[in-house]
Formats: C-alpha cells, structure tokens, sequence
C-alpha cells in the first residue's frame, strides 16, 4: 500500500507540474529578434541579436526558439537544418524568475537578397519534457542584403585590347564631351570617335582621346535574359548574378562620384510583374540606394525580351554614358547600341558570357568581354570579328 501511495503521490506531483507549466510557461515570456544592421552586402558578417525576459515568478526548465530564415544567411555556431531555399535554426534557453537573457549570433549574408523573419516559434514544457506547448511570436524582423561589388577592370577587357601584347587599366565609363587631345585609330574604335581636324593633319585616322570624368548622367541597362530564346524564368541564374553585381558596382561608384543615375531592367522584383523597370533620373545616396534595393530584390525572371526594351528606349537618351549589361549579343542589340551613340551617347555593352549571334558586333559602341579565364575563349568568338 505505502508504495502505491508513494506512486499515486508522484504521479500527482508530475501531473501538477505538468499542468502548470504547460499553462504558464510561455506567459509573460518576451522575445524579441533582430538584425544588427538594416543593410549589408554580400559577403559581409553582421550578427543576430535575440533577448529573452521572463517576466513571472514561475521559471523556464527549458525554451527552444526555432527561427525559420533563408539559407542565404548563414547562421555561425547555430544548430541549423536546410531544405531547399530555406533555413531552420533553433537555439535554446534555460530562464530564472524574472531573468532576462540577451544572445548574439555571428551571421554571414551568402548571396543578396531581401530577407523577412516575420514569426518565431517558442516551444517549451514541463520540467520532463512530458508535454510540450508552443507559439508563434510576431519580430517582423527585415534585412537587405545588396548585391557584392565586383572589380570590373579586372574581370572586362575592351575587345579591341584582346589581341595586343597586354592589357591597360581603364575605366569603363568615359565622357565623351571632354576631349584631352587624339591617338591614331585602332580596331574597334567607335567611328563617332573619329577627330576628322586631327586626321586630315596628320594623314592618318585619328579619334578623340578622352578624360575619364564622372559629370555625365549615367543610364545602366540590365538584361535578365541569360539566353536569347528564354521565356519568362532565367535559366543561367550565375551569369545573371554577374550581371547583377556589374550593375551594383556600376551604382556605387556613381554614388562616390555624385553621378546622376538612371536604372532599366527587363527584370522583376514580383512574379506578378508585366511592366519592365524603369526608375528615373537623379543624383544623390537616397535615390542610388533605391535602386540598390531593387538589385537586392530582383527575382530570376524576365518580363519582356531585352531587344524589344532597347528599342523601346533608344530615343529617350540623349548625351548621356549608358551602360547595357547583357548575356548575349545579338545583331537587334547591337544596331539598338549603335543607335544609341548615333544619338549622342557614349555607349558601352559588357558582355557576361560567350554567346554572340553570328556576326553580332556594335560598330559604334565600345564592347567589353570577360578578362582571366574566359579571355582565351572570348578571343576565339569575337577574334574573326576584328
């Protein structure tokens, strides 16, 4: 009888516990989650700050947060499970009366994007983890992560510097309406360059030589199409990353230099998106940094073919430097180029890959091909075009 008696009493006891822990435990708990900056970049390592407080008599045996978050944000000496494209990390707390505890984590942003942590789930018990009780607490919790810049002399090489000796250092934007003096015709060389005073002097063709300023208006084009016959999703989402972070890197440095700034993309930051984008034109931190928003958040998918955008836009621009960073060349890009500097623009087209249509070569555009590793191939494709 003692020991039936002594089995009822404990477990009484453990039903007790149980009951009021499981109803209180999670009462007067706060729990807050948050970034330690706004924004970052790729690559960069910020932390994540959590702060737990219990604020009743009754502790906490034990509290299991589970935060569900991208894998693209790579939690450091954090218990973490990945599926897919998304992250569950779960970190744990045991909690006094009244005790408030603060925990920062090491996180890495892998890749840019716009991140939300919008609930955390709490779970907790009894003291033997009998039953268990749960809930979503709301930390609405938002990081943008800006595309990485990139050293644009070092990955891009004029196409006419392919075939010399070495390569010289230059910038990819120049302003074409401060002229330093002339230097004798090379292929490749836009024929809107050409000084007809100097070459009639000298006998020989020769082209203007230009300062490298940054007091012209800026217009930088993106195509989201990684290949010409690709309908609405991007296929080769790496090179389109690329071109993503030319088109970042291209921004930040008319953010130092105070350069107006006009940004179009065939891209989409919804995926219910129709229109292309096209932002206006403006100087200053708060408008560059819109458009680094909208890098952050493009998704893989294109909305209208690239050719069709520049021919929509080619007669909008006038005396300006514009930028068209594209996948592939084709003979409708290449005439939508040569139209552009025609007009009075100092065009320049950075090719992200290898892939040209047969016989696709701006005339009067300056072309940039991937340098280093590609450089060997990139001569082979565009060497018979010289």
């Amino acid at each position: 009888m003692d020991v039936i008696a002594l089995l009822l009493i404990l477990a009484s006891a453990f039903w007790l516990q149980m009951q009021i822990f499981c109803r209180f435990v999670l009462h007067k708990l706060e729990y807050k989650c948050e970034f330690s900056v706004p924004e970052a970049h790729e690559g960069d390592t910020i932390s994540v700050i959590e702060t737990v407080y219990n604020g009743k008599m009754l502790p906490v045996p034990w509290l299991r947060a589970e935060i569900h978050t991208s894998r693209w944000l790579d939690y450091a000496g954090t218990c973490s499970v990945v599926a897919q494209e998304n992250r569950h990390v779960t970190s744990s707390f045991i909690l006094r009366s009244y005790q408030k505890t603060t925990r920062k984590w090491k996180l890495k942003c892998l890749k840019r994007g716009i991140f939300h942590t919008e609930n955390v789930t709490l779970v907790s018990g009894d003291l033997l983890n009998f039953n268990t009780v749960s809930a979503a607490v709301p930390v609405n919790a938002k990081l943008i992560v800006y595309p990485e810049i990139v050293d644009l002399d070092r990955l891009f090489v004029p196409v006419n510097l392919l075939q010399s000796d070495r390569v010289v250092n230059r910038w990819l934007i120049d302003d074409p309406f401060l002229v330093s003096g002339a230097r004798e015709y090379a292929p490749g060389d836009p024929l809107n360059r050409i000084h007809w005073p100097a070459s009639a002097k000298s006998g020989k063709l020769m082209v203007r030589k230009n300062e490298y300023t940054s007091q012209q208006n800026l217009t930088v084009i993106l195509n989201m199409q990684s290949q010409l016959y690709e309908y609405s999703d991007t296929i080769n989402k790496i090179t389109a990353e690329l071109g993503i972070k030319v088109a970042a890197t291209l921004l930040d440095g008319a953010l130092r230099d105070g350069t107006p700034v006009r940004f179009i993309t065939n891209g989409c930051t919804r995926a219910d998106a129709k229109e292309p984008i096209i932002t206006g034109e403006a100087a200053g931190r708060d408008h560059i940094v819109s458009i680094l928003r909208i890098l952050a958040g493009l998704i893989m998918k294109n909305v209208k073919d690239f050719g069709s955008v520049l021919e929509s836009m080619s007669d909008d621009m006038t005396d300006s430097d514009i930028v068209i960073i594209t996948a592939y060349l084709t003979e409708k890009i290449c005439s939508q180029a040569d139209r552009m500097a025609a007009g009075g623009n100092k065009v320049t087209v950075i090719l992200l890959d290898t892939v040209y249509e047969n016989g696709a070569r701006p005339r009067m555009a300056d072309l940039y091909v991937l340098a280093g590793k590609n450089r060997e191939e990139a001569e082979r494709l565009y060497g018979d075009l010289q």
